[in-house]
């Protein structure tokens, strides 16, 4: 592998690990308005149903609890820094776009570079696998024309993913679109178990 395929891939990485770092800052903020508005709303509901309630006491305790667990979560959020942490790698994969560049250059001194990289890669958190799978798959799927028939390299590609990667990245989002749906549904699951119970 040329020291220039490896800023290229390394760089492709960074980019999905921004995309996933934004994605879950999206997330979290539509999570933490709706875990809001179920709380008010909750509470708007069982203040009206007092009067009726066999238990009213006990009907607010879940939502109660629920409040404090969004304030919480909040607090929490804003300590992983999502947006910040993007921008940071943002950075990182423009100025390794810079390094491969000049990595191209017929006279390029490889040594400075490499030192260049090290800097540049050590600013920034790392990718995860998943985003280094992510890219080698994205990468795989939109490169033009067929896979070498002996390699399985495309066109420009100096490496394929395997079905170990593809696996893993269906695993990953079988598990993500799971966790999110018990996220976004957990407020309808809490209300519905409060009706069942009082």
């Amino acid at each position: 592998m040329s020291f220039s395929d490896k800023v290229w891939w390394t760089r492709k990485a960074r980019i999905q690990t921004e995309k996933l770092l934004k994605s879950n800052a999206l997330h979290s903020q539509i999570l933490l308005l709706w875990y809001s508005f179920s709380s008010v709303a909750s509470a708007i509901y069982y203040l009206n149903l007092d009067t009726k309630s066999t238990n009213p006491e006990l009907n607010g305790v879940a939502w109660v609890v629920f409040s404090v667990l969004v304030l919480c979560i909040s607090g929490f959020i804003n300590g992983l820094s999502f947006k910040e942490r993007a921008g940071l790698i943002k950075e990182c994969y423009e100025t390794l776009n810079g390094i491969y560049q000049e990595s191209k250059e017929v006279n390029a001194d490889i040594k400075k570079l490499a030192e260049d990289y090290d800097q540049v890669v050590g600013v920034c958190e790392n990718h995860s696998d998943r985003d280094y799978y992510l890219a080698l798959c994205i990468e795989h799927l939109t490169k033009p024309g067929k896979p070498d028939p002996e390699t399985g390299f495309k066109n420009g590609l100096d490496r394929c993913p395997t079905n170990y990667h593809w696996f893993f990245l269906g695993c990953w989002y079988a598990r993500r679109a799971i966790m999110l749906s018990i996220l976004y549904l957990l407020p309808v699951f809490i209300f519905v178990a409060m009706e069942k119970m009082f």
